[in-house]
């Protein structure tokens, strides 16, 4: 009689054990945060700024915001500090090897302290150079459980509020782990302009009524907030661009053609890239009038194109046939594609690198291009090749099922692998399957049959089929299964320690190359991606003075370095961006 009883409890127990696995794996794998305070009244040391580009550069951190000249928010009030970066790292494992390896190389003098984000609010995209940013101070008088209890039921739910006035563009709470049990809490708090922070407190008033009578977590710690934390002031500060990479070997900008009235850019705006980028371009040109438009992101950007209302189309993405063949039916011609950027090396948005990645238990430590195309693909009759200024289908492309590796004997794999199946994984979003049917099988959409495919958890609905199909899930199998193979991105598969990143040979012959930041910005890893801008240039024609104006600004030294400023993309290699500028005649 008690048997399903006992069962009933085994299983939520057993239900219970794996929660809190996966919870302790989340955590695990959330993005660790470090904040670098320069004390108030002490000068910023000379060099920080450009030692914090050189690891957002590098890659050894995913990302980096600096404020400086911090003033006392209201009259009289001391500022907390002359100058905060807050350094964000992939994971709990990035930020230990920067601590150790990068971390000594901090002036003395500043404080340094690992904290948890308990609150992360944000609109993309924003323009920070326009923002006033206020930085909050408290010091919790209750235990970190508590306070982190505190957050997410007032906090959070009072950030959401404003985050949809949009007049609030980032909020973000802080918890510091202090070395002497202080552990204060620091509240970033980024308003879109001076008109949104104008704006905000009678917004902020009435969102304060509404969620006091709908909401009771929020009632109820708004009766008790004073108790739980000792508040030491807001501080203003200005954001600060990093200093770009020193780009002295690609040419200066000199204007060809004066450029008056209209360029038109309408497409992706790449992490706000492009409305610096036309910003830039009117101080040598301030007779242009510079209209931009990201309202249909890249998938709209070529549309601009062949319905006549652009001149520059930004893409986030490679574009595909089925945006290009409308252009090619205006026209006669395909639009030209030209490379702005290397995309980065792990950071979201960026157009990252992508990773090959298996299990640590497998042997296997490199694989060419040719292997892997032979691996994820299968036979075809044929592929898609651009000839003639159209897209056009030919049998040169065709290889028959012998040439599929679909077991690890093929690779080379001994013992236990021998005659294994080889099971493959990776992304099913349309940015990662056009890029590898392009760049792999010359546009054919046949894959390994056995290929199952995840999307990032932003993707996935959310119930357990949306985790089934996360793609946290194949990267945790890995630990498991020594006999798959998947392509991930590397901020999330090196939260996973049995998890094994192989180096790629792109050409016959060639080295291994490993999945670095310095060798995607230099462009040896061979499954890198670019930010593509496409333009309307006939065959035999020439391109529109506008457009190839604004091209050439974008392809020198003055438009690399502002897209190196915006720290999602690698500037462009010269001899690289030789080849772009070709394009342009």
């Amino acid at each position: 009689m008690n048997t399903p009883t006992f069962t009933r409890l085994g299983a939520r127990r057993l239900l219970a054990a794996a929660c809190a696995a996966m919870l302790a794996l989340a955590a695990a794998a959330a993005p660790t945060n470090v904040l670098i305070r320069v004390p108030a009244g002490s000068p910023t040391p000379a060099g920080l700024p450009e030692l914090l580009a050189q690891w957002r550069q590098s890659g050894q951190v995913a990302n980096v915001l600096l404020l400086t000249q911090g003033r006392g928010e209201k009259a009289g009030e001391a500022a907390q500090f002359e100058a905060l970066a807050v350094l964000e790292f992939p994971s709990e494992n990035s930020a230990a090897i920067w601590e150790k390896d990068s971390a000594p190389a901090l002036p003395a003098g500043l404080i340094v302290r690992r904290a948890d984000a308990l609150v992360h609010i944000e609109l993309t995209p924003r323009d920070s150079n326009r923002s006033i940013f206020v930085v909050n101070a408290y010091r919790p008088t209750v235990a970190r459980a508590a306070y982190n209890e505190f957050a997410q039921s007032y906090i959070r739910p009072l950030y959401e509020a404003q985050r949809a006035t949009k007049h609030v563009v980032r909020s973000t709470m802080y918890h510091e782990h202090g070395p002497d049990g202080q552990t204060d809490v620091i509240a970033v708090i980024e308003y879109r302009d001076s008109v949104a922070f104008a704006a905000i407190p009678p917004l902020k008033l009435a969102i304060r009524e509404k969620l006091t009578a709908t909401n009771p977590g929020y009632a109820k710690y708004d009766q008790v907030k004073g108790t739980l934390r000792q508040d030491l002031g807001g501080t203003f500060a200005t954001y600060t661009e990093l200093p770009p990479p020193d780009l002295s070997d690609l040419p200066a900008y000199k204007p060809e053609t004066k450029i008056v009235g209209g360029v038109r850019i309408v497409g992706s705006e790449l992490k706000n890239a492009v409305p610096y980028l036309a910003e830039g371009f009117r101080k040598f040109h301030p007779e242009a009038r510079m209209v931009v438009s990201h309202i249909p992101s890249s998938e709209g950007g070529i549309a601009g194109l062949y319905c006549g209302i652009s001149d520059v189309a930004p893409m986030g993405d490679d574009a595909k046939i089925t945006d290009l063949m409308p252009f090619f039916n205006a026209y006669g011609y395909m639009p030209t594609e030209i490379s702005v950027a290397t995309g980065g090396y792990e950071k979201r948005g960026s157009l990252f690198a992508w990773a090959i990645v298996v299990s640590r238990d497998n042997p296997l430590d490199e694989i060419s291009v040719d292997q892997l195309e032979r691996v994820f693909g299968a036979e075809r009759t044929g592929g898609w090749v651009l000839e003639n200024n159209n897209y056009l289908y030919t049998g040169r492309f065709a290889r028959g099922r012998e040439t599929n590796i679909r077991t690890w004997d093929q690779l080379g794999l001994k013992g236990e692998f021998a005659g294994r199946e080889i099971e493959t994984f990776g992304y099913c979003a349309p940015g990662f399957a056009t890029y590898f049917e392009r760049n792999w099988f010359h546009w054919s959409k046949k894959w390994n049959p056995n290929f199952r495919e995840y999307v990032e958890t932003k993707q996935t609905t959310p119930d357990a089929a949306g985790a089934s199909v996360d793609s946290q899930r194949p990267l945790e199998e890995l630990k498991t299964n020594k006999f798959a193979i998947g392509i991930a991105a590397l901020m999330h598969a090196k939260n996973h320690p049995h998890v094994k990143v192989l180096k790629v040979i792109g050409k016959a012959g060639g080295p291994a190359v490993a999945l670095t930041p310095d060798n995607v910005a230099n462009r040896t890893y061979p499954l890198i991606r670019d930010a593509f801008f496409y333009v309307n240039k006939p065959p035999a024609g020439k391109l529109d003075p506008r457009a190839r104006e604004f091209m050439r600004f974008v392809l020198s030294r003055e438009g690399q370095q502002i897209i190196a400023s915006v720290g999602y993309y690698y500037p462009l290699k010269a001899d690289y961006l030789r080849e772009q500028l070709r394009k342009l005649d």
